[in-house]
């Protein structure tokens, strides 16, 4: 355990300055995708048996449940908390054979860096999450190389990864075959046959959805990866940088120097893990392929467009900058090598060289100083004015409600000061939920810019907003059973539909019974989920698989005892 403090203190650290904010006050951080209620009510999306394309499945469904024992506030605290620690005694277990300064480099460098600021920024909590497991995936790996029936680790790991989010579980298993596969054939079968069943919790939604279309065209280039600065596309990948939403970009990631800098601060680390030996080329390779999956929108976008006319699927690459998660992991283990290899050099007449490890262990901090209390002031806490849980009182269980303005799943209240974040109505309120999901992208071009328009997944959704444009919008909803409307005020004017009572009006939040003027159709297929026997039964063994994976690899590792047996 003494051995394991000064990680544990680094890890904290940097924890807290990060999340501080967060962790000291009251309230929520509502940003992008994150967003989090006092109580996110249960349905049938957040495990994928509504027909939809699997989204945050099934994580949606595992903080329904938290927020029914615990406050969601402290449900969000809990989680990002617990994914810094996770990710940063993770590293250090990676690196458990180096010196606590060594390891301090590698925590740093894995937990402060563009790639977690930026999708901090964006929203994106849960596929942070799984980018804070990918060391464990790593330890597991090495496990699996040295003992092809030590298989237990990988499990656990490859499970929890494929909770977070579809793209986490596709990087663990890429991570555990780079690191962990060898000659041995029952390695790879075994990885093979637990990569499937751990992924099952958002394979089976995917594979049963018949209710979404997937829309390929256009979103290639509107998700790819962008230059942050001069220094172009490639510099700020390498570098960890370069997400799509150019609008969250730290100002110092727009200065050509410092992005130079952050690359020859990636192009140390690497260095430092090329020589003989097939374990540091594993590592290379690793980065190599997360770097190159990252860049292919880029270069060749025509190729990744017409692949995905012919397989719709591969839109789970469209945004590619979230795939350089593996990089970081590689990033770090060379930077705990370099701090190695520098601390090897110093001798009584060189003690100056200790700058340079402590340069080491502090360089992504000074690199990247916006990432600080809670992204430097961006991620201010909010609360929900009392308005949404009255409303949310007035709607019922097999209820549908629509939430207007329509055109866009994204808001910006201001009491959560302006900041752009997809809708919370669909965790706030019960019954059905609709909200337009069309997604709208800036896409620069030349010295101008134009919008790459998704359309709708959500056929559902394609049926409201044709409803809205009837001549009686109210009486076309009716047909389509749904008895409310909700308008969020403040952002654009909003016509609500004629017809119907008002049963709530705020300052913020309109509500509106259109069961007052007419009946509401009470056919469950039209704008509720069509959840069929068959599907319940996939989509639920496929969890219990899953969820059975999870327990027999934890029992194993009980059963064998502790993990400090195992050295990684």
């Amino acid at each position: 355990m003494k051995r394991h403090a000064p990680d544990l203190a680094v890890t904290g650290l940097v924890a807290l300055v990060v999340l501080g904010p967060l962790l000291i006050g009251s309230g929520f951080w509502i940003v992008g995708d994150m967003v989090f209620v006092p109580d996110q009510q249960w349905r049938p999306a957040w495990l994928g048996l509504d027909g939809s394309l699997p989204r945050a499945v099934p994580m949606d469904a595992l903080v329904s449940v938290a927020t029914a024992v615990l406050p969601g506030a402290l449900v969000q605290k809990l989680l990002l908390l617990g994914g810094f620690l996770a990710g940063g005694l993770g590293i250090a277990r990676v690196v458990g054979d180096r010196a606590w300064f060594a390891r301090a480099a590698a925590i740093t460098l894995f937990c402060w860096n563009p790639w977690v600021y930026e999708r901090l920024l964006i929203g994106q909590w849960a596929i942070l999450l799984g980018y804070f497991v990918l060391p464990w995936v790593a330890v597991a790996a090495r496990r699996l190389r040295r003992d092809a029936t030590d298989w237990s680790p990988a499990a656990v790991a490859l499970v929890l990864s494929a909770i977070c989010s579809p793209s986490s579980g596709l990087m663990a298993v890429g991570v555990l075959a780079v690191l962990g596969l060898g000659r041995d054939r029952r390695a790879w079968w075994r990885l093979a046959v637990m990569a499937l069943v751990a992924n099952l919790t958002w394979l089976v939604p995917a594979v049963t959805a018949d209710s979404a279309r997937i829309t390929t065209e256009g979103v290639f280039e509107g998700f790819a990866a962008r230059a942050e600065s001069g220094a172009g596309t490639l510099a700020s990948l390498l570098s960890l940088g370069g997400i799509w939403k150019t609008s969250i970009v730290p100002g110092e990631r727009e200065a050509v120097l410092l992005v130079l800098l952050s690359c020859a601060l990636s192009v140390v680390a690497l260095r430092a893990l090329w020589g003989s030996g097939s374990g540091r080329a594993r590592w290379l390779v690793l980065g190599g392929l997360s770097l190159a999956l990252a860049f292919l929108p880029v270069i060749a976008p025509d190729l990744m467009e017409a692949a995905g006319s012919a397989v719709p699927q591969l839109a789970l690459l469209r945004d590619s900058h979230r795939f350089l998660a593996p990089l970081g992991l590689v990033l770090a283990v060379g930077m705990a090598q370099t701090a190695t290899d520098l601390r090897a050099r110093i001798t009584p007449e060189t003690t100056a060289l200790w700058s340079s490890v402590a340069l080491a262990v502090i360089a992504p901090v000074l690199l990247l100083p916006s990432l600080a209390w809670g992204a430097a002031g961006e991620l201010e806490t909010s609360s929900y004015p009392q308005e949404w849980s009255d409303v949310a009182a007035l709607v019922g269980d097999d209820e549908a409600t629509v939430v207007l303005p329509w055109g866009s799943a994204y808001r910006s209240f201001d009491w959560n000061h302006r900041r752009a974040v997809l809708d919370p109505a669909p965790r706030f309120l019960r019954g059905t939920v609709l909200i337009d999901d069309t997604v709208r992208i800036e896409v620069s071009e030349g010295s101008g810019s134009e919008t790459v328009i998704v359309p709708p997944e959500d056929p559902r959704v394609v049926a409201v907003g044709t409803a809205l444009a009837e001549e009686d919008p109210a009486a076309a909803l009716r047909a389509l059973g749904v008895r409310w409307v909700l308008a969020e005020q403040g952002m654009v004017a909003i016509t609500l539909p004629s017809g119907g009572e008002v049963v709530h009006e705020g300052d913020r939040l309109t509500l509106v019974d259109l069961a007052a003027a007419g009946p509401v159709a009470d056919d469950p297929s039209v704008v509720r989920p069509d959840i069929t026997v068959r599907r319940r039964i996939f989509v639920i063994s496929g969890h219990g698989l899953a969820i059975l994976l999870l327990l027999v690899g934890a029992t194993w590792i009980l059963r064998s005892g502790s993990n400090e047996r195992h050295t990684a």
